[in-house]
């Protein structure tokens, strides 16, 4: 019998983006396809919050990766950028001021005169 393998949250990932995209199936060239270029849009969303993602819970970056899937499936990945330019901008701010400490922020001085 063959081994039953556990799938990563890749794995799981992929098939979420998969289903997005209507990819109804299966072929590993196509899911090879799609899996680098979810990595791309990984890469470049991680990059703009600054830290590690977890696209199951953060439902922003989750929503802009199958966007950049979706672009990249239609090879216009450099259109992506300038089309959600408004949201990745409000991704990065959220992550930021996410990041400020308390003390920071000016919070706790704003009663004070």
């Amino acid at each position: 019998m063959a081994e039953v393998q556990e799938k990563t949250a890749e794995d799981v990932l992929l098939e979420d983006v998969l289903n997005a995209l209507d990819v109804t199936f299966d072929d590993a060239a196509t899911k090879k396809k799609i899996r680098d270029i979810m990595q791309q849009g990984q890469a470049r969303l991680e990059q703009i919050k600054g830290g590690v993602i977890d696209f199951e819970k953060e439902k922003t970056a989750r929503t802009l990766l199958f966007a950049f899937c979706r672009y990249g499936r239609s090879n216009a990945i450099e259109q992506f950028e300038h089309d959600f330019s408004c949201n990745l901008t409000a991704f990065a701010l959220e992550a930021a001021v996410a990041n400020v400490p308390e003390k920071e922020s000016g919070a706790a001085d704003e009663g004070k005169v």
